[in-house]
């Protein structure tokens, strides 16, 4: 952050001399075309308008340091353009003024005369240059600020963003992990081959949930093996009381989505729906395409009961919906419906524009 502050006020200094520099020789220019139109031109009158260039660009850079080393940002606005009119009609007196003894300094000949009508000429016209000075300087001053106030917003919200998501993230891997080891640990005892399995099956899990959770959004592909692996786990637990399909269209593949949407999602079903069943039941996951929208619909067999009316809210989906909310600005949510006397479905709709 220190580093770029350095370059950008190395910058900001570089591009005020390049706009001071050409903005009075402009000035410079401009007045000696119309010197030489209205045939007034000299030679002393072009080292006096020289002089004055170079007298102006000192003035104007004295008030900016004072300005910049002071608290005129901390007035309110009405004081601080107060403030900026007086120094406005301070440099319109003084320069033209200066102007004056530098022309008498320049040629002699010339008798010094205050406060005459021709003085009074040059404070109109120096006004002009330095009304337009004093607003291209304070606008540029005020647009600076605001951006680098907006950047400091920006940057608040993404590192609120990120930490959040660290929170969130840090919440659902040790909640899966827990389940999953406890899946385990019932079939150490009972079947030693299944247990291998089924810790082959958690490495290659723990594999994609630390790889893939690192990132923001993961394809749909990516995400169809983490489910898969999971479900498969969940398989060998659970044996004939547990049955699954995983139907994503193929064209849905390479678009993404935030991590362990499907995981989270199936994990629910099994812990609110197969796990409380006698029987068992089954779990279809399809992610299809409606419209201009990635529709997931997550199905098994269960009932919706009082407590879980507003969605089942454990901590995986709590957290599923908040990822939700701090990455699409639409807002989407989790729909819980009771689709039949025994089936429950879990829908979330994304928006494709985010996914891609």
């Amino acid at each position: 952050m220190n580093k770029y502050f350095r370059i950008d006020r190395v910058s900001r200094k570089k591009l005020y001399w390049i706009f001071q520099a050409c903005g009075w020789m402009a000035m410079l220019f401009y007045e000696l075309i119309n010197y030489i139109g209205l045939g007034f031109f000299t030679i002393p009158d072009f080292l006096s308008l020289m002089g004055l260039t170079v007298i102006a660009m000192l003035y104007t850079h004295f008030y900016r340091y004072i300005i910049n080393h002071s608290n005129f940002s901390s007035h309110t606005y009405l004081v601080q353009f107060f403030w900026m009119l007086v120094s406005w009609v301070a440099l319109s007196l003084i320069i033209p003024l200066t102007g004056t003894f530098l022309f008498y300094f320049i040629n002699h000949k010339v008798k010094l005369n205050f406060f005459n009508l021709n003085y009074f000429m040059n404070v109109i016209n120096w006004s002009r240059y330095l009304a337009v000075w004093l607003l291209m300087y304070h606008i540029s001053k005020f647009l600076y600020y605001k951006s680098r106030a907006d950047l400091r917003q920006l940057h608040t919200a993404l590192e609120l963003q990120t930490a959040q998501l660290e929170i969130l993230r840090l919440q659902l891997n040790p909640h899966f992990l827990f389940n999953a080891l406890n899946s385990i640990r019932s079939l150490i005892i009972t079947d030693g081959e299944q247990a291998r399995n089924a810790t082959t099956l958690l490495s290659q899990l723990l594999r994609h949930t630390l790889n893939y959770e690192k990132q923001r959004f993961i394809s749909l592909e990516q995400e169809a093996d983490i489910v898969k692996d999971y479900l498969a786990l969940e398989k060998i637990r659970f044996e004939e009381r547990l049955e699954y399909f995983v139907d994503i269209e193929p064209e849905l593949f390479e678009l993404t989505v935030p991590p362990s949407i499907l995981l989270t999602l199936a994990e629910n079903a099994i812990k609110h729906g197969i796990s409380k069943l006698v029987k068992g039941g089954a779990i279809v996951v399809e992610v299809k395409k409606k419209g201009d929208l990635i529709s997931i619909m997550v199905t098994n067999n269960g009932k919706i009961t009082v407590n879980e009316d507003k969605g089942r809210q454990g901590i995986g989906i709590t957290n599923l919906n908040k990822r939700l909310k701090l990455f699409y600005p639409s807002h989407p949510e989790l729909m819980l419906q009771q689709v039949a006397d025994d089936r429950v479905a879990a829908t979330i709709q994304l928006p494709m524009e985010h996914s891609n």
